[in-house]
């Protein structure tokens, strides 16, 4: 893989709270702009998944219903953001380098896998326009909480509004964007999506993709699999393990895709041996999550599970029983060692 080329923005990401926007996370422009209000519309019809080959939507109703990345088998730019801590925790280029093959592995894995249902996906990544690095005004939680501040939120929603530009949308010929946010501490990473619920709100969908894997000794790189495993979120993958955030995975389920698929990447990101793997994906997008994507009209097990058919596939929804501090993360603990103890 060739060196990638970062553009280094002199730019911090102080972001001040916003009045009135709990629990939901809102943010400001790092650059001051007029604050636009819009009303949230009426959640839409869900329509059938299209088909791999359908016309790509611009920002239409049925593309805010699956947030900023879209569908899987829609075109996609994966954007790499780099974040350093001003004065604190921070990136090398070796490291750099090191998790762009990680994304490299990652996506080629995604791809292929996709193609065991015939559909191609088109993910941009690794591009030298799509990969930046910034600082943050700020210190980063990590831990293995799966979880950052409400500033970081703020912050975090406000670069991917301004990261999302015409240009790129020219560029690429489509505006399906998902944001990777690479953070330089030890952490548990997890996926902000966008929900059924949301209608134009909460739209850019982001991964925070940590350096090392908290649940592991100091120094242990985080993997391609967990990179694969938290892309795929920004299109609809739904986790597979116990407390899973989304509302059909039941434990019946959990013990129904064990038994039927171990190797599903939506449960674990391990190998079988609990080992971790740096040179490939040794996983595989199994039916159920294939169907969440949209990459085929049903799985084995749908009569007995219909709740994970009840809504559009690439779509969450919210649970009104979530407490609303954790809710829009949609994942705990997939980064966690094998049979860990369960967190949050």
């Amino acid at each position: 893989m060739k060196p990638v080329a970062l553009r280094m923005l002199a730019v911090t990401l102080a972001l001040a709270c916003l009045a009135g926007c709990v629990p939901r996370r809102r943010g400001e422009p790092a650059i001051p702009q007029p604050e636009m209000e819009m009303p949230a519309p009426a959640l839409p019809t869900p329509s059938p998944t299209p088909a791999p080959t359908a016309a790509l939507p611009a920002r239409s109703t049925e593309q805010r219903l699956y947030g900023s990345a879209g569908l899987l088998a829609w075109p996609c730019v994966l954007y790499s953001v780099y974040l350093d801590e001003a004065g604190g925790a921070a990136w090398s280029e070796e490291e750099i380098a090191r998790s762009q093959q990680n994304l490299a592995l990652a996506v080629d894995w995604i791809t292929d896998q996709a193609a065991e249902y015939g559909v191609t996906p088109t993910l941009y990544a690794g591009e030298e326009d799509l990969v930046i690095r910034m600082r943050y005004a700020g210190t980063f939680a990590g831990g293995q909480s799966a979880d950052e501040s409400e500033t970081f939120y703020r912050a975090a929603e406000a670069l991917c509004e301004e990261l999302d530009t015409e240009t790129l949308t020219k560029t690429y010929g489509t505006s399906n964007i998902g944001f990777l946010l690479f953070l330089p501490v030890a952490g548990c990473s997890f996926t902000m999506v966008h929900y059924l619920e949301d209608g134009d709100a909460y739209y850019h969908e982001y991964s925070c993709l940590y350096r090392e894997n908290a649940f592991f000794p100091e120094g242990t790189f985080e993997t391609p699999a967990v990179y694969a495993h938290e892309i795929l979120h920004l299109f609809g993958a739904p986790d597979l393990y116990d407390r899973s955030n989304d509302l059909f995975v039941t434990p019946a389920l959990v013990d129904y895709v064990e038994t039927s698929w171990p190797d599903a990447i939506m449960q674990d990101t391990y190998n079988a041996d609990g080992s971790l793997d740096y040179e490939a994906v040794d996983k595989i997008i199994c039916p159920l999550t294939a169907y969440r994507l949209g990459l085929c009209a049903t799985f084995a097990g749908i009569e007995q599970f219909p709740a994970a058919a009840a809504d559009p596939p690439g779509t969450f929804r919210l649970d009104p029983q979530t407490d609303p501090a954790l809710y829009r993360r949609d994942d705990l603990i997939a980064a966690a060692p094998p049979r860990a103890p369960r967190h949050g």
